[in-house]
């Protein structure tokens, strides 16, 4: 074997996964869209601080952004199973573009208020309630199942090259127009993500006969399903704590950019980038290295890791000891996300699958919501370094305690065929 052949052998798995032609529109699809999400996210953070001051508020406009995901997420997964999954992510998505188009509206009228903002920001967060999970649960009827934790990966390659590009765009684009000309760019990568997702061919029942009763019976069930399967229960709970405590950093983080650091959007941007650094370098060595039976190890591993680095962030004042810190904890959580999406898609049965996946993505989108609203509000009292410290250390004891209950029930359980 030639040395230019060692050096592509580990990216075997992900070249199969892009031969895949409605995979690879996909995947195109969503590099400028996830960029767009960073956008908003990074505008709407901005210019609520800017408006308030107050870490109360941005603690707020987290929870606006993803707890709408925590209640209809369930019924997301209902309808996405009778709709099918490419319907459903494009019709959300296109919903997401009317809103954020109404946000750079209102912001360039100078008409944007916190509240006003809030209300915007929870209304596209619906929409993603039904985009998320559509769209994880689309992935795998575009792979072939030997190439699954490589296309999962890659999938988060792409968000983590936005966790490390979208800050900076976003920041340069702040510096450049302010926020409403990050939430027009936002715009304009949504219109990419939906047309992408018109041109994937999908086996989708007509709409004809798609039937909308018994919604609740069908959610019921998938619960149910949940609860009994004796791995399942295990990976999304440790994920639960994960999103509340830890996740909730990036929502944070423009207070830590100000009042801990002394900085403004260059700072901020600067630690977002950090943290995609991170995650990008962690998910391209998953992508190159992750073997499907260590998969229970590296989401534990994750878990231990980006709390523990957390903690070590919020133990510093100085600006790159930070920078450093946030490099791991980006790696760290990305790992985590990597593991928990593809356990889930590996032990869940075809049948209950969008019902399962917008269980997990609740967990995903929607805890950090609640763990930003309270960690927010508790920073209000103690500061934000004890806040986010607290927060880590709950989870690395809570992992300490799970893991060893979880990968005994994952030596016992087969995935199904």
């Amino acid at each position: 074997m030639t040395w230019l052949a060692r050096l592509a052998a580990p990216f075997a798995g992900a070249r199969r996964a892009l031969a895949s032609r409605p995979y690879r529109i996909y995947w195109i699809g969503q590099i400028p869209h996830v960029q767009g999400i960073w956008l908003h996210r990074v505008a709407a953070g901005w210019l609520i601080f800017e408006m308030t001051g107050s870490p109360a508020w941005l603690g707020a406009i987290g929870f606006a952004m993803s707890a709408p995901s925590l209640l209809l997420s369930p019924i997301a997964g209902a309808i996405c199973d009778r709709m099918g999954p490419r319907r459903t992510s494009m019709l959300a998505t296109a919903g997401g573009m009317i809103v954020i188009t109404l946000t750079t509206l209102f912001t360039v009228l100078n008409l944007m208020t916190p509240m006003l903002l809030f209300t915007l920001v929870s209304l596209l967060a619906v929409c993603v309630a039904f985009e998320f999970p559509a769209r994880q649960a689309l992935v795998p009827a575009l792979l072939p199942r030997d190439v699954l934790t490589e296309g999962m990966a890659l999938n988060w390659a792409v968000f983590n090259v936005a966790f490390f590009t979208g800050p900076l765009i976003a920041g340069g684009l702040l510096t450049l127009g302010g926020p409403q000309l990050g939430f027009a760019t936002a715009v304009c990568t949504y219109l990419w993500m939906t047309v992408a997702l018109f041109r994937i061919p999908a086996e989708e029942p007509t709409l004809t006969a798609v039937r909308f009763g018994g919604l609740m019976k069908d959610i019921a069930e998938g619960i149910a399903y949940t609860r009994r399967h004796p791995v399942i229960p295990w990976i999304i709970g440790l994920q639960v704590a994960a999103s509340l405590l830890v996740r909730p950093y990036i929502d944070l983080m423009p207070g830590f950019a100000v009042q801990v650091f002394g900085g403004g959007e260059k700072e901020l941007a600067l630690l977002l980038t950090a943290s995609g650094i991170g995650a990008l370098a962690f998910s391209i060595l998953l992508t190159m290295y992750s073997r499907e039976r260590w998969l229970v190890y590296t989401f534990a591993a994750g878990m231990i890791g980006s709390a523990t680095t957390l903690l070590a962030f919020t133990t510093t004042d100085h600006f790159w000891t930070g920078f450093a810190c946030l490099l791991l904890v980006g790696g760290f959580a990305t790992t985590t996300g990597i593991a928990n999406a593809t356990l889930i898609q590996q032990y869940v049965d075809r049948a209950y699958r969008g019902r399962v996946v917008s269980l997990n993505m609740a967990c995903q989108v929607g805890a950090p919501a609640l763990g930003a609203l309270a960690l927010g509000w508790f920073a209000e009292f103690v500061g934000l370094q004890s806040s986010l410290g607290a927060g880590a250390i709950i989870v690395i004891v809570v992992t300490t305690l799970s893991a060893r209950i979880l990968f005994v029930k994952r030596r016992e359980t087969a995935p199904p065929t």
